[in-house]
């Protein structure tokens, strides 16, 4: 295995890293906060990595709520009217 010393990777890519997960972390938080009751654990879960707790929110969140709403409305369509 590859060992990397933090004396090999350059600075600006810890920045940029660091600013990457922020800003993950600070969405997941935000969007969060208005629409589930346990924000503040996606805030921490978007520190740890990118993207795949912004791709886990998504679908978990966001897709899959849609996708229910979306076959319920067609469900709708196909009842005959009383």
């Amino acid at each position: 295995m590859h060992k990397t010393n933090l004396d090999t990777v350059p600075v600006w890519v810890l920045i940029l890293v660091a600013c990457i997960l922020l800003i993950q972390s600070l969405f997941l938080f935000i969007h969060s906060r208005r629409h589930t009751k346990y924000y503040w654990i996606w805030g921490i879960v978007g520190l740890i990595q990118a993207p795949g707790p912004l791709i886990a929110y998504w679908i978990v969140h966001i897709y899959l709520p849609r996708r229910k709403e979306l076959r319920k409305i067609g469900n709708d369509r196909n009842q005959p009217y009383e």
